[in-house]
């Protein structure tokens, strides 16, 4: 027989695990409001592209200077800097100057010709060739080059001459830094990226005999750069950044073709890149990285964001039935629901990011099977409760178009919702004329920033007036170390990276391979890889990301140092904004404005909070942290 007193007991417990099941779980669906996009919340002070500062191009202090006129002792007078490209400016090399330039907001010139150079050759910064707009043979030309060093200007070559000129020219071997042509022409299983140049560390992108495809794509395409070149040895007073590992050739290491590398003259450097490596937004890393050799320190704005964008994720009909069926005894609702987020979910916490899910309510809009309603409060509950962001995809597997898809899209959202404001649209491929027109619709009316994919999108910038864009680095389900060298570039000039993963290839495999269990081994490892090798970088959302972009291409900023001493000047922002610092075997002491957090050795992340920042330096092997 039970006491009385052992009875209430029990009827307490019940009636606390009643409590615990059922009222919580009303309170916090009472306190999600899932139906309003919070990313929509601060749009009115964002600034727009009427804010954007371009450099003026000034002719006059258009150099950094280290003790120049004027300055007091020991003290860096940092002006205008400009750059002068020179070289068809079509070309993707000079396109990644340009890019870089205005990122980092120096003054740039473009010339198509040593020729049509002039004086500002010797007062430039650095001068950014193309060696087709070289005449090799010409002993002006070689002089000015020449006369430009002297001057203390550094000169980054995209590329090399002709073999046949190099060899035969010792003044030309001498400018770029070449000791001897071992061989003209030779093969590379690999490269060796050596540390402290680009962010990431050191690194070896070797052929692998059997390639796994979790992990490498076999294929030229694979693979950073060329894989065929001269190989040259470096001459004295070089330092090489990169080299290639040449097939079947039992030599020093020391001794390998060089593939980036810059050579000493007094005050100024000789850059040079054997290949092709400079022939994208890759660039845009390399000068980076080539700038921070340069001086003493360099410091220069990034973003700081990380995304994942999971695309095509979720769908919310009954899809591909059959096929959902034979693979996972489950409709596709189920398998996006019990499958893929808790897998997804557990992944991104891990390591820390957050995800942008780029909504399609239906792949097929040309069958009979709609999307549920049900679904999508569902879906709108847990990324709120995890902080994803949902955004709109513009893509879908039937031949409908991009406008009649947005538009059956709202009336699926004003029936459910009433409406919802997408802030972020996913546009891969489309061509930017249909882009502009997607952006008319109803659907897309609080549109702030439009996510693209390829070789020919921007990777920063302005769209519209209004709309950012943004693009995507690389498939985070496919790595090749041709992405990984794209990523780690753009993590040194931007702080930026940015991954998708498309979860259509779910629902709509095209063979065995696309089943979720490899996929999630594929997101797993490509997640991992990135979250620790850029782990200080903060991760965003695209929305998150896009106020970073605002803010980057809205400010101007200008440093100085004295002694041990930084001091930096940001205008033209409210808010934080992200700097990186690169020295030589010197770590931050103290900071004053914000705060800092090291990346790896000499470099340095920065938090910027007040429009003045001090940095007090010593040296690497007497680091302070706070």
């Amino acid at each position: 027989m039970i006491s009385r007193r052992k009875f209430f007991s029990i009827t307490l417990l019940m009636v606390t695990v009643l409590f615990l099941c059922m009222c919580l779980n009303n309170l916090k669906d009472s306190w999600n409001d899932y139906a309003v996009n919070k990313y929509t919340e601060t749009a009115e002070n964002y600034p727009s592209k009427i804010n954007m500062y371009i450099p003026g191009g000034s002719e006059e202090d258009s150099v950094r200077q280290e003790g120049a006129a004027g300055a007091t002792a020991g003290e860096t007078v940092i002006a205008r800097r400009k750059v002068v490209c020179v070289g068809d400016e079509e070309e993707l090399c000079m396109k990644a100057a340009e890019e870089w330039a205005a990122y980092t907001k120096r003054d740039i010139a473009k010339r198509p010709s040593l020729a049509a150079l002039g004086d500002e050759g010797t007062a430039a910064e650095m001068l950014v060739i193309d060696p087709a707009c070289v005449d090799w043979e010409s002993d002006r030309e070689i002089g000015l080059l020449t006369e430009c060093v002297e001057a203390g200007t550094h000169l980054v070559f995209c590329g090399l001459p002709d073999v046949s000129v190099i060899k035969g020219d010792a003044q030309v071997r001498e400018l770029l830094g070449i000791r001897k042509v071992l061989e003209e022409e030779t093969n590379v299983s690999g490269f060796y990226l050596g540390e402290g140049f680009l962010l990431g560390g050191e690194t070896i992108y070797l052929e692998k005999e059997s390639p796994d495809a979790d992990t490498f794509l076999p294929g030229s395409e694979a693979f950073p750069g060329e894989r065929t070149f001269p190989w040259y040895l470096p001459a004295s007073g070089t330092k090489v950044y990169m080299r290639g590992i040449p097939e079947g050739a039992a030599v020093k290491t020391e001794n390998y073709p060089i593939v980036m590398w810059r050579k000493s003259f007094g005050t100024a450097y000789v850059f040079a890149v054997n290949g092709s490596f400079m022939e994208g937004m890759e660039g845009m890393g390399i000068l980076s990285a080539m700038s921070a050799e340069m001086y003493s320190y360099e410091i220069y704005p990034v973003l700081n964001a990380r995304n994942i964008l999971l695309t095509g994720y979720p769908s919310l009909a009954d899809e591909n039935a059959e096929e959902m069926e034979r693979l996972y005894s489950r409709s596709v609702k189920q398998v996006f629901q019990e499958l893929l987020w808790p897998g997804i979910s557990t992944i991104l916490e891990k390591y820390g990011y957050k995800a942008t899910c780029m909504m399609t309510p239906q792949y097929d809009y040309s069958d009979d099977e709609l999307p549920d309603g049900k679904q999508l409060e569902y879906y709108l509950k847990i990324f709120n409760e995890h902080f994803a962001e949902v955004g709109l995809s513009g893509l879908c597997v039937s031949d409908t178009s991009a406008g009649e898809k947005l538009r059956e899209d709202y009336r699926f959202f004003q029936d459910v919702l009433g409406g919802y404001d997408m802030v972020s649209f996913y546009a891969g491929e489309m061509p930017e004329e249909e882009i502009e027109g997607a952006l008319q619709e109803e659907m897309l009316a609080s549109a702030r920033t439009v996510i693209r994919e390829g070789p020919e999108a921007e990777i920063i910038g302005f769209l519209t007036d209004h709309v950012t864009v943004q693009r995507v680095l690389g498939d985070g389900l496919e790595y090749t170390y041709k992405n990984d060298f794209l990523i780690r570039s753009m993590a040194t000039a931007l702080g930026y990276s940015s991954m998708s993963f498309d979860m259509s290839r779910v629902a709509y495999p095209d063979e065995e391979g696309d089943a979720w269990e490899q996929l999630s081994r594929a997101l797993g490892t490509t997640v991992a890889t990135y979250g620790e090798e850029y782990g200080a970088f903060n991760s965003t959302t695209a929305s998150e990301c896009d106020l970073r972009i605002r803010q980057l291409l809205a400010l101007d900023y200008s440093d100085s140092r004295t002694d041990d001493v930084i001091r930096l000047q940001v205008e033209g922002v409210t808010g934080p904004v992200w700097f990186v610092l690169r020295t030589h075997n010197e770590a931050i002491r103290e900071m004053e404005g914000g705060s800092w957090e090291e990346l790896e050795r000499d470099a340095y992340l920065l938090e910027v909070t007040e429009k003045e920042v001090t940095l007090r330096l010593g040296p690497a092997d007497e680091r302070f942290y706070e």
